[in-house]
């Protein structure tokens, strides 16, 4: 009898251990699943946050840009403003004829020993021509519209955007205009937006970005960033500007 009550003892024990041994299982897998819905959350975050502030699409072909451009060691606190610009492929000026080809567009600022940081084609792709820490040569002989600097290049981004007077940028391209600005704005203390018509000396040296609804990407910057500054300047010969 004796022995039995021990052989039953013993099962009852065993059982037990076995119980909680699977209890112990249950209670580490859904710790494993809350880390994971923890990392889906945050994706989810970030996926919202795209949709605010579109993914960049960004190509890198500094490697390729051996030109146009002077190395430096720039910090946030040098870079205060941002250049946009607009740039097209002459074909043929005597024909008038030019087109948008991206490489005919390299090849002219190759040509002119000139460059911008970024350039965005017609579907919206952004190429990354020129490091950020590194002065491109985009603005030329430049100054802000309030006589407080001259000769931009130091202290500026440059954005070309390939259009024309005729064919001003894509929603394509005014989406990614709007998401680069803003995506340079966050790492930087961005004090000026401007066009290159804004800042080329002496005014009307210069009347690019062409075909720009230039009060819709300030507007969309200023929302986010609305202590930026922006100018408005007629230009003579660019009578697109409003």
């Amino acid at each position: 009898m004796g022995k039995k009550i021990f052989l039953f003892a013993l099962l009852i024990a065993v059982s037990t251990t076995a119980a909680g041994c699977k209890q112990n299982g249950q209670k580490t897998q859904p710790n494993t699943e809350n880390r994971i819905s923890a990392t889906d959350t945050l994706n989810t975050q970030h996926s919202t946050s795209d949709n605010q502030h579109p993914t960049l699409n960004i190509k890198d072909i500094t490697s390729q840009v051996t030109w146009g451009y002077r190395q430096e060691n720039r910090t946030k606190n040098d870079i205060d403003i941002i250049v946009v610009h607009s740039n097209y492929h002459v074909v043929n000026q005597a024909k008038q004829q030019f087109d948008f080809d991206v490489d005919g567009c390299i090849k002219q600022f190759k040509d002119g020993g000139t460059s911008a940081h970024y350039m965005i084609t017609r579907d919206g792709t952004i190429l990354k021509m020129v490091d950020e820490k590194n002065v491109a040569y985009h603005a030329g002989k430049s100054a802000l519209p309030d006589g407080s600097r001259k000769w931009l290049n130091a202290s500026s981004i440059g954005i070309e955007v390939i259009s024309m007077k005729r064919n001003g940028p894509t929603e394509a391209q005014y989406r990614a205009l709007d998401a680069l600005i803003k995506d340079i704005c966050s790492r930087y203390d961005i004090k000026y937006l401007v066009r290159h018509s804004d800042i080329a000396t002496p005014l009307g040296r210069k009347d690019d970005p062409w075909g720009m609804d230039w009060k819709r990407v300030c507007d969309n910057v200023k929302a986010k960033y609305p202590n930026i500054t922006t100018y408005n300047i007629p230009v003579k010969n660019n009578p697109q500007f409003k």
